[in-house]
């Protein structure tokens, strides 16, 4: 299999550098996604993880989403504020975006992550 061609999603649930330096260095994309989502991984960290990999020149590698949907059946709307209230569409380009340029992300990897990555992903051909 050709693992550039995939992402690996919930990898922003990990903080185990060492595992997540392995799936990109075998070829892979992560998944820096479900921001938002604090019972699997608070948001401090996930930026922490994430500045990380960025400054040690993994961002050409990573792709962030918050994984938030639009209607699920799992919880209410009410329980979804209640236990989730920053799992919504706009948490990343007003809460993660200003985090990870606090904690020294610079603009040229923010843009790789969230639309050269991605693009380079869609637009391979089979060779």
């Amino acid at each position: 299999m050709d693992l550039s061609r995939v992402i690996i999603g919930h990898s922003g649930d990990s903080e185990d550098l060492g595992y997540l330096r392995g799936l990109m260095e075998r070829g892979s994309t992560i998944g820096m996604d479900r921001f938002g989502l604090e019972n699997f991984l608070s948001t401090a960290k996930r930026v922490e993880v994430l500045a990380r990999l960025c400054a040690e020149g993994y961002a050409a590698k990573m792709v962030l989403s918050h994984d938030a949907n639009c209607w699920t059946d799992m919880l209410s709307e009410e329980a979804k504020k209640r236990t989730r209230p920053q799992w919504h569409y706009t948490h990343i380009s007003d809460d993660i975006l200003p985090a990870l340029r606090k904690a020294g992300v610079k603009e040229d990897q923010i843009e790789q992550m969230l639309v050269r990555n991605p693009r380079a992903i869609f637009e391979a051909r089979k060779s």
